[in-house]
């Protein structure tokens, strides 16, 4: 199983980070390779989401559960049905001391067929950044910016300790 981890530092509020995540509907209209996204049930902190694909010639489609804990703004999503063996993903969103949020975002995959892993293997760090830079650009658009006037070590240290703490890294 292949699992990935990246962090990325926004000028965001952690929770309008979080309700911006836990919006998958809106998912297809900042996210290219998102073609359209279903929601088979929706409560206030969980979902089944049928979600599709496309890339070049490739279409498919999965569904998943997906969970949130507000307080603890964090989202995490499982593959229930669909042409990977697994998929597990989380978001995490750190508040800092500035107002600036550090997002957390792992996944964890097998395919179900090899070739396909392998071939996805060589685009996975790709997809990654595409997402959380779409993630972002969706964010400056939705979101209000965070202006700090702290040091910008502080910040540093916060995240680094943060980075350090990860029970997913």
């Amino acid at each position: 199983m292949t699992t990935r981890h990246v962090f990325k530092h926004m000028p965001f509020n952690s929770s309008e980070l979080h309700a911006l995540a836990w919006d998958v509907e809106d998912y297809p209209k900042f996210i290219n390779f998102i073609s359209a996204i279903r929601l088979l049930k929706s409560e206030e902190t969980f979902m089944h989401a049928e979600v599709r694909v496309k890339y070049k010639m490739l279409r498919e489609s999965f569904v998943t559960e997906v969970r949130r804990g507000p307080e603890k703004n964090e989202i995490s999503v499982l593959l229930t049905k669909g042409p990977l063996r697994n998929l597990e993903n989380h978001w995490q969103f750190h508040p800092l001391s500035d107002g600036s949020t550090l997002v957390e975002f792992w996944v964890k995959f097998s395919f179900a067929i090899p070739l396909l892993g392998k071939l996805f293997q060589s685009k996975q760090e790709r997809a990654e950044q595409l997402i959380l830079q779409s993630f972002e650009c969706r964010a400056k658009q939705c979101c209000s910016a965070v202006v700090s006037n702290m040091d910008n070590s502080i910040i540093a240290k916060e995240i680094q300790q943060l980075h350090a703490s990860s029970k997913h890294a």
